[in-house]
């Protein structure tokens, strides 16, 4: 199936794009080892480039999910195309200084930050549904392409025309994607419901993230692993200059063989995946990693440091690769750019922290022992395995169940009226009651995390077969959005709490509006039975 002429201009301008960003990795880093000897500020540059990521991840995601993603990209790479310009000239009148660098570091990082979230969303907008993954994975191939020969042409350019003419190439790939950004007509989307504010996207976002413990492994394990191995990318230069006595262009051919172990990787690991669980391939992997970090400190030679680039890119793109599927996999559609944020968040904060304190132990003790450390380190993070398995993500079905909205007779209910309580009432014989308890204890993190601000489970004293769920809801339209998100694997745990219901009829279901906060020309809700818990088949 081909894909379409949107989707093929995007992807051209995005490896441009790309390509200009690690040129500017090479040409920043470079440049600021010409302006300073110190290597705590070199890494200063991975701290300034995280730092936005760590700030403005969660808005960003949510912006992608509430504003139009068309303007979003547009202005996102239109701001980078001034920054980088902006920077690009400062640099050829040769009047930029260490903190003016990391300032404009900074900026590009804000625009990079708040345009990610928003080009991994319009992925499915320029393609149908059948062409999807085949998408994905072409998108993958540009982005580990540019990582492969980026810096290598970036380390040529600053070698031949300085760092000022890397800048300017980049401004002209941003310049690339906003161009096609403003020939897509995109068709917004019909909704049905009222768009979700900023704030309550954000809020909806961080409450899934709460109540999801499957993303919690996810999480740690990335922190961790990504937390230990920034200590490569903030020390690279360094090693690259001082270590390794290479140029500009031999440091951007260093940062091009972590690139082509990525290549390696992305052609080998979707084979291995059908044959090997996750942690079979991430554990091995993690100790290739550390242990290839270890020894890029003992080297003094570029043409042996090299092999062991590529190796080390090979074993990185494993494990981030394999955190990445899991996190995608336990990520339903609705939520999956705020989840992906929060991925993006935990990710710049670890590398923004990471490379902070790895450049200040280099600065004190010598690159040598810090990147020793860090391998050392990473063979530690193996032990998370153990506790945190990737195991815990797998059989999580995130099909949406396509509930139907709830029927409250013909009262006239407006989307913002609210806050709503919904109760729920079981009938549950003595013998049930522990698997009962249990699976209601699963469900409340499925109404919590799916938009529930409150949740109890209750037994009536007076009919002590009788159990009462009530959960709160903002509003009705976060009720209907409720219903919505319910997802296949849902479905399993509504069918354990159907077995454990021994009433004759469906559990009693009862809305609760907010009298003082809704429209005085409504009026109230009435009793009725829907079917929440639904029917097995």
């Amino acid at each position: 199936m081909r894909l379409s002429r949107i989707f093929w201009a995007f992807w051209v301008a995005g490896l441009a794009s790309n390509l200009g960003a690690w040129m500017q990795l090479v040409g920043s880093a470079w440049l600021m080892t010409s302006l300073t000897a110190s290597a705590a500020f070199v890494a200063l540059l991975q701290t300034a480039t995280s730092v936005p990521a760590f700030l403005l991840s969660l808005p960003a995601g949510a912006l992608a999910d509430v504003v139009d993603r068309r303007r979003l990209v547009i202005v996102t790479h239109f701001w980078q195309v001034l920054t980088a310009a902006t920077l690009g000239i400062l640099t050829i009148a040769d009047v930029t200084t260490p903190a003016g660098l990391l300032i404009a570091t900074f900026a590009l990082a804000t625009g990079a930050t708040l345009g990610l979230p928003v080009m991994g969303s319009i992925v499915p907008e320029l393609v149908n549904r059948e062409q999807l993954p085949r998408a994905v994975a072409v998108e993958a191939t540009g982005s580990t392409l540019a990582q492969a020969i980026g810096p290598a042409i970036g380390g040529f350019v600053v070698a031949t025309a300085g760092s000022g003419a890397v800048f300017l190439l980049n401004a002209v790939g941003f310049g690339a994607v906003v161009l096609v950004a403003k020939r897509w007509r995109r068709e917004p989307p019909v909704a049905t419901l009222p768009a979700e504010h900023v704030l309550g996207a954000m809020r909806a976002g961080a409450r899934y993230v709460t109540h999801a413990p499957a993303l919690y492994t996810v999480l740690i394990r990335a922190g961790a692993h990504i937390a230990c191995f920034s200590a490569l990318p903030a020390l690279l230069a360094v090693v690259a200059r001082k270590q390794l006595d290479a140029s500009a262009s031999g440091y951007g051919i260093l940062i091009g063989a972590l690139g082509v172990g990525g290549v390696v990787g992305t052609l080998l690991l979707p084979r291995l995946r059908r044959r090997v669980s996750p942690d079979r391939l991430v554990v091995p992997a993690t100790l290739v990693c550390g242990g290839a970090i270890a020894a890029l400190g003992a080297l003094g030679d570029l043409a042996a440091a090299l092999p062991l680039m590529v190796v080390i890119g090979l074993a990185n793109m494993t494990v981030i690769s394999s955190l990445n599927i899991a996190a995608q996999t336990v990520l339903p559609n609705w939520v999956r750019g705020r989840g992906l944020a929060v991925y993006q968040l935990v990710f710049a904060m670890c590398m923004a922290i990471g490379a902070a304190a790895w450049g200040e132990l280099a600065t004190r003790s010598g690159t040598e022992t810090a990147l020793t450390l860090a391998g050392g380190a990473l063979l530690i993070v193996i032990a998370l395995a153990a506790l945190f398995p990737l195991s815990a993500t797998e059989g999580i079905d995130v099909t949406p169940a396509h509930r139907t909205e709830p029927h409250v007779g013909d009262i006239a209910l407006d989307p913002d009226d609210g806050p709503v309580v919904i109760t729920v009432e079981y009938e549950v014989e003595p013998e049930q009651i522990p698997e009962f308890v249990s699976a209601m204890r699963e469900l409340r993190r499925v109404r919590r995390r799916n938009g529930a601000m409150q949740w109890t489970l209750c037994q009536d004293v007076e009919e002590p077969l009788r159990q009462v769920e009530s959960f709160l809801v903002a509003s009705w339209a976060e009720h209907v959005r409720q219903l919505e998100r319910r997802t296949q694997s849902d479905e399993v745990l509504f069918a354990r709490v159907q077995d454990a219901h021994g009433g004759g009829e469906e559990p009693l279901v009862r809305h609760l509006l907010g009298q003082h906060f809704r429209s005085e020309h409504h009026s109230l809700p009435r009793l009725t039975r829907l079917p929440h818990i639904g029917h097995r088949r």
